[in-house]
């Protein structure tokens, strides 16, 4: 990967604490300040080796910068850095898919996966499984990649409540809502590195307007929360060709079994009259 045109704010705090502590620590920070991105999904054994320093040292590095472990100050790195990341950089991760714990994508979903129980158990998710289960309307929107999850997350909802509908650059809802009347409309934005202009752009018209607007980002720094009454950081797993969104789509379906829980009589009754219309066209294949 090469070197950036500037380096985060929050690496140059990192490397003058680093710099100013011991020998072995500005042996580290040298690497770092030219390898960075790739040092961010590196395992702590891998960057000690390119280092040159043991694999304890690498992490009484992550220690000394306030982290509790190597792993933690990984997923900070990764999170300030990804995205920067284009294409073609990405590339490295195609050629370099194992890490010495394995495949670098499965672990990180595998920790990805493993924070949902704190992020359902948090304020904000229970925020918007109510604003999902109440509102008059649930709009769905996103961009470019990360619109891959939006028709998943609108046919799902749509099997439990009425009114749900998606909008994407281009379409005449999309158009519309900056100047849509309001009325107990939910806008959900699902929307992650890296993160679109076109997005970013449209919900800074629309937030001129009374919606209450829900974000589901990979962090609560993300460009698109600070439009967002309601903000949902869910991780995405960057160590990849393209990101891998299972942890999001996860935690949707989550949120809408949630919102099936708070609804339940009124989720029975649409199911069992969808079950009805499927029976009735014959719309899944049966074995004669």
């Amino acid at each position: 990967m090469n070197q950036p045109s500037s380096v985060p704010s929050t690496l140059e705090q990192w490397w003058h604490i680093a710099r100013h502590s011991s020998d072995v620590n500005r042996l580290i920070v040298l690497y770092l300040e030219t390898h960075y991105r790739k040092a961010a999904f590196m395992t702590s054994a891998e960057l000690a080796k390119e280092v040159g320093v043991s694999q304890a040292s690498i992490s009484r590095f992550a220690s000394l910068l306030g982290f509790l472990g190597y792993t933690d100050w990984n997923k900070a790195m990764q999170q300030l850095i990804r995205q920067e990341l284009s294409a073609t950089e990405r590339l490295w991760f195609a050629n370099h898919p194992q890490s010495d714990e394995g495949d670098r994508v499965v672990q990180s979903e595998q920790h990805n996966l493993e924070q949902l129980l704190l992020i359902t158990n948090s304020a904000a998710f229970s925020a918007l499984a109510t604003q999902m289960a109440t509102a008059r309307q649930v709009i769905f929107v996103s961009a470019r990649a990360s619109a891959t999850l939006m028709p998943y997350a609108h046919y799902f909802l749509s099997k439990v409540r009425p009114q749900v509908y998606q909008a994407h650059p281009g379409d005449t809802l999309w158009e519309h809502l900056p100047i849509a009347e309001v009325d107990r409309e939910l806008i959900v934005v699902l929307g992650f590195p890296r993160y679109p202009r076109i997005l970013v752009e449209w919900l800074q018209e629309v937030r001129k307007q009374p919606f209450t607007i829900a974000v589901i980002t990979d962090h609560e720094a993300s460009p698109l929360a600070r439009y967002a009454d309601i903000t949902l950081a869910v991780p995405v797993a960057t160590a990849s060709l393209f990101d891998s969104y299972a942890a999001p789509m996860t935690a949707i379906n989550l949120l809408i079994r949630e919102v099936a829980q708070q609804t339940a009589t009124q989720s029975q009754n649409r199911l069992q009259a969808l079950e009805y219309i499927d029976q009735t066209k014959q719309t899944y294949y049966t074995e004669p």
